[in-house]
């Protein structure tokens, strides 16, 4: 018979500050198994459009993961560079990515780049992690330094607003065998959750996020702030303008 597992004080106390240097490893891709290279398609050929990309761009994927986008922007673009920071993610990307695709493990508050981009891309709400208000910042105008003037960005954040509205406390499901727990709370202008993931009634892995929710018009501002100039804003991936009912907010704009 298993032992009982203890449940946490509060899921709170097991969010750290720097939760995103752990929670980026082996077990990111079976709790979010459904972000999968087929779902990508659409996001990616959206992005192309947007971004108005050709083959002779030079283009980021901005904390590119597992590199599911990368593997369509790849049908579009030639050169193209994939940065994260979590060295499990970047294994899994070159599994499966034409060798032409360049993966570099780095943090995204200091890109080691300089005016190389034509077109930076940063899909699936990958801003807004850290607990500093500068160093979100510091992510901006890095992605600001990396593109060419006039290079093109695209950002794919959560709608806070959505998020507030249909938030669900607490949820379970299986996956693969697995029963993974996961309960979720807004606290400090911030939207987090705690997972847990169970095998046959025994606690096999934990984890955490924690994302800062930063309203539209604010994030106008950072971005201009950076020296990046908002062109569009959308919804969803479906084109639809952005509102309180749609689950996305995807900046579209330009380096100025």
């Amino acid at each position: 018979m298993s032992a009982a597992v203890p449940e946490p004080a509060h899921p709170r106390d097991a969010v750290h500050a720097d939760w995103y240097a752990s929670a980026f490893d082996t077990l990111y891709p079976i709790l979010y198994a459904h972000r999968s290279v087929e779902s990508a398609r659409q996001e990616a050929a959206f992005a192309i459009e947007q971004l108005k990309l050709d083959e002779c761009g030079i283009v980021l994927d901005l904390c590119c993961g597992g590199g599911r986008h990368l593997l369509h922007l790849a049908t579009s673009c030639h050169e193209l560079i994939g940065l994260d920071y979590s060295g499990d993610l970047l294994a899994i990307a070159k599994d499966h990515l034409p060798e032409r695709v360049q993966l570099v493990r780095g943090d995204m508050r200091a890109l080691p780049f300089v005016s190389a981009f034509d077109a930076a891309a940063n899909f699936f709400t990958s801003f807004g992690y850290f607990q500093e208000e500068a160093e979100n910042r510091a992510v901006l105008e890095s992605l600001s330094r990396a593109l060419k003037p006039g290079g093109r960005f695209f950002i794919d954040y959560l709608n806070p607003e959505y998020v507030v509205n249909t938030l669900v406390p607490a949820s379970e499901r299986m996956h693969e065998g697995l029963r993974i727990e996961e309960r979720r709370w807004i606290d400090c202008g911030r939207v987090n959750k705690t997972t847990r993931v169970f095998e046959g009634g025994e606690l096999r892995a934990d984890a955490s996020e924690s994302v800062r929710l930063y309203p539209l018009e604010c994030m106008r501002e950072l971005l201009a702030d950076a020296g990046l100039g908002v062109e569009a804003v959308y919804g969803d991936y479906d084109a639809t303008s952005y509102c309180s009912e749609r689950p996305r907010m995807i900046l579209v704009g330009q380096r100025s």
